[in-house]
C-alpha cells in the first residue's frame, strides 16, 4: 500500500475569544504526549509543548533542552505546566541570538481591541512562572502583522519558586491586526535575547523586539528549568481571576490548529481510520472526519506506511505515503484518503477498511499560527 494522500478542510469564521485571549493557558491539553518530554529542542526549530505553546530561536544559539508537559508540582489550582529543561548551557549570547517561549494568537479573535484606532484596548496578561533566577525578566507582545512590539520587565523575587506575574499592555493606535487567520499577536518569554532583540521597555516599537537589555540569561546552566502555566490575556488594565474551562472546551480550540488521528483503543484492539472505495484498479479513496475543522488546511504526516494495511484478501504492500493538501467544499472537517496499491489489485467500486497494525500508527494533523 502506498500514497496515503490529500487532507482537507474548511476555513471558518473564528469563534468568540472569551475572557481568556490565550488558548491553553492551564497547560491541561497536550495532544502531542502528556507527562512526558515532547521534543529535544536545537534552540531554533520551532518545537512545541503543551498545545498552542511552542520554543523557537534564531542566530544559531548554543543552549539546548528538552521540552516537556509536567502534571504535577504546579502552583495551586494549575497542576499541569510546560518545562523548558537546558540541556546544554549557554554562557554568552551574542547579539543576534533569541531562544524563547511563543503563544500566537489568531487575528480573527482580536478585532475587538481596535488596533490601528484612537480606541486601541489595554490588554493584561498574567501568568505564573518558577524562574532559576532572581531579578529582571521579560516578557514582549509583538504584532505580527504591524511588526511592532511592546516589552514590560517584571521581577523575579524568588528563584525556582512559582510567582504569578502581571503586566498590561496598552492598545496601539498605530498598530495592525488583519481580520483574518493568520497570526495576530504574539506573546514571548524569552529564554535568550542578544543585543538585536533588545529594545527600551513600555512603549510601542517598530521591530520584533522582546526583551530589554536587564534580561537575564536563563540558559547559562544546565541546571536550569524554566516552568510556565497560568497563562491569561485579558482586556483592561486589570488581571482577574483565571478563566479556567472544562478540558473539552479546551481540547476543541486546540484542535483547530492541531490534531492527532491515532489507535485509542486498547491493547490488541486495532482502529479502522477510513472505509475506502476504489475508484480504479490501483486506487481507493475514502474520508476521515475530524473533531474540529482546523485553521487552514493541514499539513499531514502519518507513520511508516507499514503501520497501516487494507482488509481485503489481496496481498497490497506500500513504500510510504504523499501528503497533498487542498480544502473541502463542504462544511464538514474531514481528511480525503488515497491509497495507491501495487499492480491492480483492486475491483471498481469494491470496498475496503483502512486499518492500524498496532498502537504507533497515527496521522498528525498540523494548522499551526
Amino acid at each position: 500500500m502506498a500514497n496515503l494522500a490529500r487532507s482537507a478542510t474548511t476555513v471558518p469564521t473564528a469563534t468568540a475569544p472569551g475572557k481568556n485571549l490565550v488558548q491553553n493557558g492551564a497547560m491541561t491539553v497536550s495532544q502531542r504526549g502528556t507527562g512526558v518530554i515532547l521534543a529535544g529542542f536545537d534552540s531554533t526549530t520551532d518545537s512545541y509543548g503543551p498545545d498552542r505553546f511552542m520554543m523557537s530561536g534564531g542566530g544559531g544559539p548554543q543552549n539546548r533542552g528538552e521540552i516537556e508537559h509536567v502534571t504535577t508540582g504546579g502552583p495551586d489550582g494549575f497542576p499541569n505546566f510546560m518545562r523548558y529543561d537546558v540541556t546544554t548551557a549557554e554562557s554568552a549570547v551574542a547579539a543576534g541570538e533569541i531562544t524563547a517561549i511563543y503563544h500566537k494568537i489568531e487575528a480573527q479573535n482580536l478585532q475587538h481591541l481596535l488596533y490601528g484606532t484612537a480606541g486601541a484596548l489595554a490588554v493584561t496578561l498574567q501568568f505564573y512562572m518558577r524562574s532559576p533566577k532572581t531579578g529582571t525578566h521579560c516578557v514582549g507582545l509583538y504584532q505580527e502583522d504591524g511588526a511592532r512590539s511592546y516589552i514590560r520587565e517584571f521581577t523575579v523575587a524568588v528563584a525556582d519558586t512559582w510567582e504569578q506575574h502581571s503586566v498590561t499592555f496598552p492598545g496601539d493606535a498605530s498598530g495592525t491586526i488583519n481580520d483574518d487567520n493568520g497570526s495576530g499577536f504574539r506573546i514571548v518569554w524569552p529564554i535568550i535575547a542578544g543585543s538585536n532583540y533588545q529594545v527600551a521597555a513600555d512603549g510601542w516599537a517598530a521591530d520584533n523586539d522582546y526583551a530589554t537589555s536587564n534580561q537575564q540569561n536563563l540558559a547559562d546552566n544546565v541546571s536550569n528549568n524554566i516552568d510556565l502555566t497560568g497563562v491569561q490575556m485579558e482586556v483592561g488594565s486589570v488581571a482577574t481571576d483565571f478563566a479556567h474551562e472544562d478540558i473539552g472546551t479546551t481540547l476543541q480550540k486546540a484542535q483547530r490548529y492541531f490534531q492527532k488521528v491515532g489507535p485509542t483503543f486498547g491493547a490488541g484492539i486495532l482502529r479502522t481510520f477510513a472505509v475506502l472505495t476504489a475508484y480504479s484498479t490501483s486506487a481507493a479513496a475514502g474520508t476521515i472526519s475530524l473533531p474540529a475543522t482546523m485553521r487552514a488546511g493541514p499539513t499531514v504526516t502519518n507513520s511508516a506506511a507499514s503501520t497501516f494495511y487494507l482488509t481485503t484478501d489481496v496481498n497490497n504492500t506500500g513504500t510510504g505515503f504523499g501528503v497533498e493538501t487542498d480544502f473541502a467544499v463542504s462544511g464538514t472537517p474531514h481528511i480525503t484518503v488515497f491509497v495507491t496499491g501495487t499492480g491492480t489489485p483492486y475491483t471498481v467500486t469494491e470496498s475496503m477498511r483502512l486499518r492500524s497494525t498496532g498502537s504507533s500508527t497515527e496521522l498528525t494533523l498540523s494548522a499551526e499560527l
